[in-house]
Parts: structure tokens; sequence; C-alpha cells
């Protein structure tokens, strides 16, 4: 048996405009998906997923087949179609890394159960999928990095994510730690030494990434001066955030994290939940909030001054019938234990 755990992420900086070759920032935090691969004599491969209550298996050729079915949706960039059917089986994008793997490596069967603690759009998606890229290859292979763990992973996210992943989450979740992420450059490690005092706020809206992605590119089809002008001034914010991260400026950081709130929700994708988070974070002294992730629902970032600023901040949050809680940030990637 091999166990692998992969931790969850948040996008400090940069949701929608890092889909578009912009700047993201992003780092793992400590809520975990563990993943147990049980090598198996028969030819087929089982997915068991506690979270989702769905148990399934696929024969070799019914793998290969459906490997080469979405390779050329993927290809014809179908993203009606891939939407559709990940709508249909949740379970699709892990068979889809599988088979993306054994067709490099070879085929063995496998029975693989997935247990996951990382809530929705905190890389719940792409946690499952790096840790199941990082134990197949270890089943499978020597020869192979943390970089090959996490072009596997991306694979997954193709089809989660609706056929246009920016890329940060499956980098975020491998690498583990802060790290920042243009298509157009790859991921680079950040370092960051100092606690940043965050707040995650559930909206209890549940989010689908790959509509939410889609739904933005449709409306830079329709208006693309409009939309690649919000995502220029993202863009500006997210670089900002850059160099005030590495000067340790907390009042600053939560300024240009309620500045993306603001510019961001010009592009409708924001809820009338999300809006109550950040009214109430701005009204309870937070330094700073914005939605992470997809948004359309989901959680938001509350930036607070300490600790003590933090539990004022969870009792309002509380009282207003949201949840809430600390996660330690920057914490290791994808790995076996």
């Amino acid at each position: 048996m091999i166990t692998t755990s992969s931790p969850g992420k948040i996008i400090l900086f940069g949701e929608h405009a890092v889909v578009y070759d912009k700047l993201g920032i992003a780092c793992s935090i400590d809520k975990r998906c563990n993943v147990k691969l049980f090598p198996s004599d028969k030819k087929v491969v089982l997915l068991n997923s506690k979270n989702l209550n769905l148990t399934r298996s696929l024969k070799e050729k019914e793998l290969f087949d459906l490997y080469e079915e979405m390779s050329v949706f993927i290809r014809e960039k179908n993203f009606d179609k891939i939407k559709k059917i990940y709508k249909n089986d949740e379970l699709i994008p892990s068979f889809f890394v599988l088979a993306s793997i054994f067709k490099k490596y070879g085929f063995k069967g496998l029975e693989i159960e997935i247990d996951s603690q990382v809530p929705k759009n905190l890389g719940s998606s792409s946690s499952v999928f790096s840790a199941i890229s990082l134990g197949t290859l270890k089943y499978l292979t020597k020869d192979f990095s943390k970089k090959d763990v996490s072009d596997f992973a991306y694979l997954g996210d193709v089809i989660a994510h609706g056929g246009t992943p920016s890329g940060i989450d499956n980098n975020a979740v491998t690498y583990g730690g802060y790290v920042r992420y243009k298509k157009t450059e790859g991921v680079k490690a950040l370092t960051i030494d100092f606690e940043i005092p965050l707040l995650i706020v559930d909206s209890d809206e549940k989010v689908k990434t790959s509509e939410m992605v889609s739904y933005v590119r449709e409306q830079k089809e329709k208006k693309p001066q409009f939309v690649n002008s919000v995502l220029n001034s993202l863009d500006n914010i997210s670089k900002k955030a850059l160099e005030v991260l590495i000067s340790k400026n907390l009042n600053d950081l939560g300024i240009l994290m309620t500045k993306y709130y603001k510019e961001l929700k010009k592009l409708n994708i924001s809820t009338s939940k999300l809006d109550k988070i950040v009214e109430i974070a701005l009204k309870n002294n937070a330094l700073g909030v914005k939605p992470t992730g997809a948004w359309g629902g989901g959680c938001c970032l509350v930036l607070t001054k300490d600790k003590k600023g933090m539990l004022d901040l969870k009792n309002s949050f509380k009282q207003n019938g949201f949840k809430s809680f600390q996660a330690k940030i920057g914490v290791k990637g994808v790995q076996i234990i």
C-alpha cells in the first residue's frame, strides 16, 4: 500500500486573471487530502471517493478509451462537452489523470481510496489529483519529479475546470509553501517568513469552478476590451501585492485584498453572501478581505491585525450565521506518508 497526502490551497491574489497569463500568488493550507493506493492483480482501476460517496471501476480498455475520448475534446477545445461529462461523473478527472500516467508508464491494476478534508473551492480537486499522481508514479517508476506530479495533476484540472485551468492550483498543492505563478513563466517559490493572520470564512454556497471559469471566458469573448481592462488592473494589484508581501506590510496587503475584490466584482461573479462577508469584515476592523478561488460562492479570506482581532471577527461572523476557521498556511506540499 502507498499512502499520499496533499494540502488544500488558497489564492491570495490572481483569481481568474491568472487564467489569462497574469500573475497569481497562492499558498498551501493544512486541510489535506489523503489517498491510499492498493496494488491489484486485476486489470482494473477502482476509485472509491468517501467525500463524493462514489465508487467506480474501469477495465484497462475502458480507461484508455476514456483517455482517447477526452483528449479529442481537449484538443478541439470542446468546453461544453467537457463540462457536461464532468457534471455527469465527478470521478472522470481522476480517471483521466490515471490514464495519462498509465499511457506513459504502462498499465497496472490499482484500487484507490480518497479521503479529503479540503473544503470546496480551496483546492479540493487539485489536492486529489496531486495525491493520486504522486502515489501512482511511485507505484510505477522511480524516475519522476515534482514537476511530473504537478503536470499530471494539471490534466485533472483541465476536466474539473471546464477546459481552461490556470495551472496555479496544481502547482500550489504539489510544491506547497507560497508560490507565484504565470502560465508563460511557470511556478516559482516565494520565501515568506512572517505570519499572515488570515481567517477563512465559508459562504456555504456551493460553486463549480468550471462554470465560473467558463462564465468569465464567455464575458471576455463578448466584451474583450472591458474584461481585458479589468484583468490588467487585477494584474497590477497582484504585482503590488508581491512587493508588499516581501516588505511584510500587512496594512497595505489588506488594502490590496479589498481592492482586488472591488475590481473583480465588476465581472459579476460575486454573490450576496460573499458581499455580506466583506461588509462584516470591514465593519469589524479587518485589514482587508476578498473571496478566494473561483468566486460565485465558496470562501473569503479575511486579514486581521492580530490573533485578538481574529477572535473578534470570528465571533462577528458566527453571530451572522457564517462558519470560519484559521488555517495554517504555507505548509508542505504533496508527500508520501
